[in-house]
């Protein structure tokens, strides 16, 4: 636990005024000094977060997929069915990333081609008893009738020693004839985003270590977040634990806020969209003023969104503020039974309210909490969890 460093301020005055009534002028003096900083004293604790200047009356909580695929790359179903299954779900946001390739603007949906690969998959029986018409046709699809903001993307899917599939957004920028710094370095010149894709994978467990990952950061800032959870994270439940070790020891790294080469990054959760049942596992919460793509762009860049994993018959925990007061931040919501705080991959307090120094120590510079309902578990693949990104902390800056 951090000690409260106005405490000892108070014990000293109140030891020089039980003292006697007769004091020396310099004690006096020294009295009335340590009675002016007790009386001013009070926990200092600057927070450096995204949700600090969330406006939460007014906010829209937009509920985004950044990561599918469809039947023009490794998917099971055409774009089109892929948009009308979010929109049904009442997904806000949507990005269609397939591998290598863009499938966007949906209004054009109907002059894409079909992938080889799915053309085998028919021969070799994997599609069977699904529509025809939701694998090989194409129909368009007008993002502004339905409500909905379609994002540009594709999956550039390098693999190799220190290479990585990434979810590359608002560009362009595919990865195809490139190699994967080249990747990266013409998203940037584009103005994209890009994410690590689904690190506890097996491939990328065996292509990466943590120092890769922190080159990456360092060395591209338009590289914005990382998976801690996808839908195959319910399917291989050891991707959970090593999701939250990663993460975690890449926000070691970084160390406090303000502390040389710091930089915040953020945590991603999609449902890496293939076949039909892996729908609606995982997806974010973008907090926006308005529904547009810049909007949508910002909030990821700055990370003002939650990460929720799921099962699809299950309600995800809301949160409906944060509440920022001086030392203390308090989270309000609905649909969860606990809350749990994290700083290096352990918990560090229970409850909807951590204080610094109550529940805090010297070692802690940043927290995240994860609101879970009771009957969450990635091992039997039920219940709901949302989370938030990190709160660094920097007491008495």
């Amino acid at each position: 636990m951090r000690t409260d460093p106005c405490i000892s301020g108070k014990f000293i005055t109140r030891g020089v005024h039980t003292a006697g009534n007769r004091l020396p002028v310099s004690k006096w003096l020294l009295y009335f000094i340590l009675l002016i900083l007790a009386g001013s004293c009070s926990p200092a604790v600057e927070w450096v977060s995204p949700y600090q200047d969330i406006n939460w009356d007014n906010v829209i909580q937009a509920r985004a997929q950044l990561h599918t695929h469809s039947t023009r790359s490794d998917g099971f179903l055409s774009p089109h069915a892929v948009v009308d299954r979010y929109h049904e779900l009442g997904y806000d946001i949507l990005a269609i990333t397939d591998h290598w390739i863009m499938t966007y603007p949906w209004q054009e949906f109907s002059g894409f081609e079909v992938s080889a690969r799915t053309y085998r998959r028919q021969e070799e029986g994997e599609l069977d008893g699904l529509p025809h018409e939701d694998v090989f046709i194409y129909h368009n699809r007008d993002p502004q009738a339905l409500e909905m903001l379609a994002i540009p993307g594709s999956e550039p899917s390098h693999t190799g020693s220190g290479k990585h599939h990434m979810v590359s957004l608002f560009s362009n920028v595919t990865g195809q004839g490139l190699t994967f710094r080249e990747t990266l370095a013409a998203n940037e010149e584009v103005g994209g985003l890009l994410s690590f894709a689904h690190p506890a994978r097996s491939t990328e467990r065996n292509n990466n270590t943590t120092e890769d990952y922190i080159h990456y950061f360092d060395n591209y800032p338009h590289i914005y977040g990382i998976d801690i959870f996808t839908r195959a994270t319910f399917r291989e439940p050891e991707r959970w634990s090593i999701g939250k070790k990663l993460v975690n020891e890449i926000l070691m790294h970084y160390g406090p806020a303000f502390s040389d080469g710091w930089r915040p990054v953020w945590m991603t959760c999609t449902d890496d969209l293939h076949r039909i049942d892996d729908i609606d596992h995982a997806y974010q919460v973008q907090l926006v003023s308005s529904l547009d793509i810049d909007n949508v762009y910002g909030s990821l860049k700055d990370g003002a969104f939650f990460w929720v994993a799921k099962h699809p018959e299950e309600i995800a925990p809301v949160i409906e503020s944060i509440d920022f007061d001086r030392e203390k931040i308090t989270i309000t919501g609905t649909g969860y039974d606990r809350v749990e705080w994290y700083f290096d991959n352990r918990i560090v307090h229970t409850g909807e309210t951590f204080d610094f120094f109550r529940d805090g120590s010297d070692e802690i510079f940043y927290v995240y909490f994860i609101a879970y309902t009771s009957d969450f578990s990635v091992e039997e693949g039920r219940g709901a969890l949302t989370g938030s990104q990190p709160f660094w902390i920097n007491p008495g800056r």
